[in-house]
């Protein structure tokens, strides 16, 4: 049971497939790439480009809405809770307009309501619940939640970027926003930022390209919640995520096969692991995403060869017992693409 949480915990979820051009290959015969040397690292690289990414990064965070609709509500938020159709004679007795604050418990106090849960639950959410318990009072009562005021939050931002640290927010913010806020990305970066996040489920790992973030910020540009971390990783390193000890960056500091980087990420976990339906997601060209899928166990009986990784490859090692690995990218990796691991 305890591996079990460890490696549900490690998963990602990677639900959807958009707006991508996706070459599968499937077989290890397909999968091996050059044997002889370490691919070169593929970073934004030049300063112009780097210029370019910041600057476009800049003005997608410049357009980020004042509210966001999948906003979640947590403690201390102030929200303004509008009834729109209380008759007048009785204003008195259940006010128009009331200001509440959420409390650590997640709950809002209202007039003839008393205590309710708003934590965790959007605006729309909201209303639709508090329409419900008005109705005993109230005939088809119009209700409105505004948010007033937006709770201090915490993102963290690290590797190459100007200022990595631990940014406060009030308010709905992007991953360009943190980015900016980070004073962009620098020239040792790769082309890939990463966003771990605690989820419901566990762990979730999102991989989003930052060229297509630059250049496409409509379809990719998704919003950070708290805690998560953002990493933007350095150029030649290589992911890895899944049912492994330790998900995460490595350096693509010499030649790795497959079954290497896994080693490197603390080994297959043998109780959870689906080995006959491993992947490795890998830019090609800059305009399109490739996934390669692997058979761990031809591998293991020498049956075919062990691949070799590439700079900016994301392995998924999936979870058998769980079937909610799926491969979801957006765009298109490189020029407009996103190595895009995340629910939406």
């Amino acid at each position: 049971m305890r591996n079990h949480q460890r490696a549900l915990r490690s998963g990602i979820l990677i639900r959807k497939l958009l707006g991508l051009s996706v070459c599968a290959l499937v077989g290890a015969g397909c999968a091996t790439g050059p044997q002889s040397r370490v691919s070169p690292p593929e970073s934004v690289a030049s300063s112009p480009a780097i210029e370019a990414i910041n600057s476009a990064l800049a003005s997608a965070a410049q357009q980020t809405p004042a509210a966001a609709a999948d906003y979640r509500l947590g403690p201390e938020d102030v929200l303004q809770i509008t009834l729109f159709n209380v008759p007048a004679a009785e204003v008195g007795v259940t006010p128009r307009q009331t200001e509440v604050r959420v409390s650590q418990e997640g709950k809002i106090t209202l007039p003839l309501l008393g205590d309710l849960v708003a934590a965790g639950m959007t605006t729309a959410a909201l209303e639709q619940v508090l329409r419900g318990q008005y109705n005993k009072y109230i005939r088809d009562p119009q209700v409105g939640v505004q948010i007033k005021e937006y709770r201090s939050q915490q993102v963290s931002v690290m590797g190459a970027v100007g200022r990595p640290g631990v940014f406060q927010l009030t308010g709905p913010r992007t991953l360009a926003d943190l980015l900016s806020m980070a004073g962009g990305i620098n020239d040792k970066a790769g082309g890939q930022v990463h966003i771990y996040r605690q989820g419901s489920q566990g762990r979730q790992t999102y991989v989003v390209d930052l060229s297509a973030l630059a250049s496409n910020p409509g379809l990719v540009n998704m919003p950070v919640q708290p805690p998560d971390v953002i990493n933007v990783p350095l150029a030649g390193m290589f992911f890895v995520d899944g049912a492994v000890g330790k998900p995460g960056s490595f350096a693509l500091s010499r030649p790795y096969t497959l079954t290497q980087a896994i080693t490197m990420a603390g080994g297959i976990d043998e109780v959870l692991a689906k080995y006959s339906d491993v992947s490795i997601f890998r830019r090609r060209n800059g305009l399109e995403a490739e996934k390669i899928s692997v058979d761990l166990n031809e591998i293991l009986a020498a049956r075919v060869s062990d691949p070799w990784i590439e700079a900016e490859d994301v392995i998924v090692v999936p979870i058998s017992t769980a079937k909610y690995i799926v491969e979801r990218f957006l765009g298109h990796i490189g020029l407009g693409g996103v190595t895009g691991i995340r629910p939406y």
